[in-house]
């Protein structure tokens, strides 16, 4: 086993993931985390925030915390690449999270390669794997890591 900066992580084998745009890349998120995906909702900004936390959003009665997926992912503030989009609520380890993305796809199944440690490192972590979907490469995002860094 490699001990130097290509090692890799496990296998994951093959995925359902729902296939999201975001700035014009494609990405996986694991359907089973998927609870309901909503229109974008005007979010209330929260003071001292990092940049990529939209705000808040209500619901039906209950508060969701959003991110721009894209803006995290990139480390950029690049805009959408459309002004709609849509908000894709997941719930990791019982913490639900609103993630605004440019467009929605579908499921697919995928066969996951592993993502490189130096891949990763560049990601804050937040990739997992790499699958292919026809020509194009999508880059499968750990949610349950993305939801501890935002809400802990």
């Amino acid at each position: 086993m490699p001990t130097d900066s290509t090692e890799t992580v496990p296998d994951a084998g093959p995925n359902r993931l729902l296939i999201v745009q975001l700035r014009g890349g494609l990405y996986g998120i694991d359907s089973t985390l998927v609870r309901e995906i909503v229109a974008v909702l005007e979010a209330a900004r929260l003071p001292g925030a990092p940049a990529h936390v939209r705000g808040v959003v209500n619901l039906r009665g209950q508060l969701l915390t959003v991110v721009d997926l894209g803006h995290r992912l990139t480390n950029t503030n690049t805009p959408a690449a459309t002004p709609d989009g849509s908000i894709v609520v997941v719930t990791a380890a019982e913490r639900t999270l609103g993630l605004i993305v440019d467009d929605v796809h579908d499921v697919q199944e995928l066969q996951v390669v592993p993502t490189e440690r130096e891949v990763l490192a560049r990601a804050d972590g937040l990739l997992t794997g790499v699958g292919r979907l026809g020509s194009e490469v999508v880059l499968v995002i750990d949610i349950p890591e993305l939801v501890r860094q935002t809400l802990t």
